[in-house]
Order: structure tokens, then C-alpha cells, then sequence
């Protein structure tokens, strides 16, 4: 990871994992999410991209447009509902400006389509280890 100064700006999303086959875009608590998901499929061989979007508002495309356009693939995880959640607009973003780069569907992992649960059933709800690996299998699937 860049310790440099230049990270300190909170607007720009930045590159916490390198890898070559798949982009992982988070933020906040999914991002070390991403990263337990990288590391797991390092040992199937696989090389995975982290992109710490950092802020959704203002979002930098630029960022997620250039990790993109290096591996293909993008899954964005997010703790929001899948349904009209931030990864959607990422997705429809990235398929718009990148469609003759991706070699498979920008995927979403984020919460159930439903109100946010009580904190007892708040560890079903996240977006965990295995759903991420499930989108990453089913993105490089294509």
C-alpha cells in the first residue's frame, strides 16, 4: 500500500492490492473484506485487484474506470442493498465507459434487497467472505 502524501485525499479512491485478473472495489469495512477475498484467491491462483473507493460521494470514476480497464473484471461490494445501492450506480458507470473492456458483467455484492436488520442478524445481512468469492468465481467465469 502507497503511504504517500497524495493518499491522503479522501476523494480519490486508491489501489491497496495489486492484481491482474479481477477488480474488488470497496469501502469503508467491505475493503478489508476485499482483501480476506484476494488473499483466499491468491492460493486458487488467481489475481485480485483492490480499489478502496475511500468516498461514494464524490466517487472517483477515473480511479475504477483505470482498474477496469487492467483487469476486465469488476465486483463492487458494498454494505448498502444491491437494489438501488451505490454498487449500481458504479456498475452502470463502469459498463458505459468501459463495455469494449470488460471481459464479464460488472457484478454487485452488497446487502439483501430489504430494510437494515437488527444487529443479531446484521452478520447474515453483510457481505462476507463467501459471497465475494462467489461473484469473483462467477465473474471469471466468463
Amino acid at each position: 500500500m502507497n503511504t504517500g502524501a497524495a493518499d491522503l485525499a479522501l476523494h480519490r479512491a486508491a489501489v491497496v492490492r495489486q492484481g491482474t485478473d479481477l477488480t474488488l472495489a470497496g469501502y469503508g469495512p467491505t475493503v478489508r473484506t476485499c482483501l480476506d477475498a484476494a488473499e483466499e484467491a491468491e492460493r486458487a491462483g488467481r489475481s485480485l485487484e483492490v480499489l478502496d473507493l475511500r468516498s461514494i460521494s464524490p466517487l472517483d470514476f477515473d480511479s475504477v474506470e483505470a482498474s477496469l480497464r487492467r483487469t476486465g473484471r469488476l465486483v463492487v461490494v458494498h454494505e448498502a442493498p444491491v437494489f438501488l445501492g451505490a454498487g449500481a450506480e458504479i456498475a452502470a458507470r463502469m459498463t458505459e465507459r468501459c463495455f469494449h473492456h470488460l471481459e464479464a458483467p460488472v457484478l454487485r455484492v452488497g446487502g439483501y434487497h430489504m430494510p437494515y436488520p437488527p444487529s443479531r442478524f446484521e452478520e447474515e445481512y453483510l457481505p462476507d467472505l463467501d459471497r465475494v468469492l462467489y461473484a469473483v468465481d462467477r465473474a471469471m467465469a466468463f
